[in-house]
């Protein structure tokens, strides 16, 4: 034996390869601390911080794009929704579609923040998009799509609970918008929802939902493009009274799971023209059927898309009073999270408030209670939760979660079975710029309760086209 201990060669340090994530996460963060640092001294003024931020989310979107597979991630569309319903009116400011972006002008309330409380409102969007995109180009793994043959047996099943459940999704729309319509309109929704939703046996309620999971799963199975197109289109088609009637975001946000959807199944290269056209398709659609829910936006004639946009910003709003007013909704921050689990099994509105039970009624009152009464209201943001309960530590702990969530959710999008959860989840945590921290566990909850039922719809269909098929022998015959 021998004491000399074995040469190692030592590291040189200057050969070690830098992550390019590390890079880009540093590269922004450093530039939030500079810009940061030259706002409170005053070097940067409030309108230079807005264009920076806008500059920051946008780059933001480009960088998931190139790096994280064309759409194959659901970071970019997540990053879209924040820039859309966060920054709307940030975006409409740098392209002089609006003047004063940061002044809060929801439910006819007119007031402007201090401008520090203006700093660390950008300071929220712009962390929480960095901490969001971060975990996303870590821990990034190119998805490889595998459905096996095996999935194809689910098929025949699918369509059949997707055309028995569609004529459902078409009746209880018809049934909504006619009475609405004779109460009120669109505003309806949210003074009784639970009077609108008498207006249809459970049941059928309990089916129109079925209608939107079985769609997903049948663009998951199927490998014909020409009947997803058409499957989705049928669908889409039966929600027309519903779309009628003013309610869009489920659409939208179906809608965008299922480009997900596309993407992840997909093997092409997607040109940046036709996600343009996409993206331009969605808002015509939605710009016209938001002129026709709402006398506004009725003698303010078509929407434009960058119309659109400035008004789909207005959510910015909501986190506006939080950092402004966060000790007035943070006694309530338990009950908030609590009734936000159990929202999609219990209604609520104007016709049920009670104080201190969901966060968007709160902030609605807080604006104006008077109006709120009415069914005008202002809908949530989980950066403004975040920082009401727990400051900018809170944004960025959430914003972090919200990417290693992302993360988990593409990690699992390689197989069918994977892919069709990811998917039916997806809807509500793309919403989360303009809805509640964890409305989305309700709902993927209430997704549980149906996928379970369409689980045993699937043995039973096993069962019956299984005695169906089995061959008779010989003895039998004699």
């Amino acid at each position: 034996m021998t004491a000399a201990a074995p040469a190692w060669p030592a590291l040189e340090y200057r050969r070690l390869p830098i992550p390019a994530a590390a890079f880009e996460v540093l590269a922004y963060l450093a530039v939030v601390a500079a810009a940061s640092l030259a706002f409170v001294t005053g070097w940067m003024s409030v309108n230079a911080a807005i264009v920076l931020t806008v500059i920051l989310l946008a780059s933001l979107m480009v960088l998931s794009w190139i790096h994280l597979g064309q759409g194959r991630h659901p970071v970019f569309l997540f990053l879209c929704t924040l820039m859309l319903f966060q920054g709307g009116r940030l975006v409409a400011y740098c392209l002089g579609a609006e003047p004063e972006p940061m002044r809060v002008i929801a439910m006819d309330s007119d007031f402007v923040l201090t401008r520090n409380e203006q700093g660390i409102v950008l300071l929220c969007l712009a962390l929480s998009a960095i901490c969001i995109y971060a975990p996303c180009r870590w821990f990034y793994r190119p998805v490889k799509w595998e459905c096996g043959e095996r999935s194809g047996r689910f098929l025949p099943y699918l369509y059949l609970v997707f055309f028995l459940s569609l004529p459902m999704v078409l009746f209880k729309g018809y049934q909504y918008y006619q009475y609405a319509m004779a109460h009120g309109g669109y505003l309806f929704l949210y003074i009784n929802h639970e009077a609108l939703a008498a207006t249809v046996p459970f049941w059928v309620r309990i089916l129109a939902v079925v209608a939107a999971i079985v769609l997903v799963g049948v663009v998951v199975v199927e490998r014909r493009p020409r009947f997803e197109i058409l499957a989705v289109l049928l669908y889409f088609g039966c929600s027309l009274p519903s779309l009628l009637l003013g309610s869009r975001m489920p659409t939208f946000s179906l809608a965008l799971a299922l480009f997900y959807v596309f993407r992840v199944k997909s093997e092409t290269r997607f040109r940046v023209r036709s996600l343009i056209v996409f993206v331009l398709a969605l808002m015509l659609v939605a710009g016209f059927f938001g002129t026709i829910r709402s006398e506004y936006e009725k003698e303010n004639g078509f929407i434009l898309p960058m119309e659109f946009v400035r008004q789909q910003g207005i959510s910015l709003n909501v986190t506006e009073v939080a950092v402004r007013n966060p000790e007035v909704f943070r006694r309530y921050q338990f009950s908030y999270l609590s009734n936000e689990i159990q929202a999609a099994f219990v209604g609520s509105g104007a016709y049920n408030y009670a104080r201190g039970r969901m966060w968007d009624a709160d902030v609605s009152t807080f604006l104006d209670a008077g109006l709120y009464r009415t069914g005008l209201g202002v809908g949530g943001s989980y950066i403004a939760e975040a920082y009401a309960y727990w400051g900018l530590i809170g944004v960025m702990i959430a914003s972090i979660g919200i990417g290693m969530g992302l993360t988990y959710l593409a990690k699992h999008s390689n197989t069918a079975i994977g892919l069709f959860v990811v998917a039916i989840t997806l809807p509500d945590i793309f919403l989360m710029p303009r809805g509640s921290l964890f409305g989305w566990a309700s709902l993927l909850a209430r997704s549980g309760i149906v996928v379970a039922l369409l689980a045993l719809g699937w043995q039973l269909y096993r069962l019956l086209t299984c005695f169906r098929h089995q061959p008779v022998t010989s003895t039998e015959m004699s």
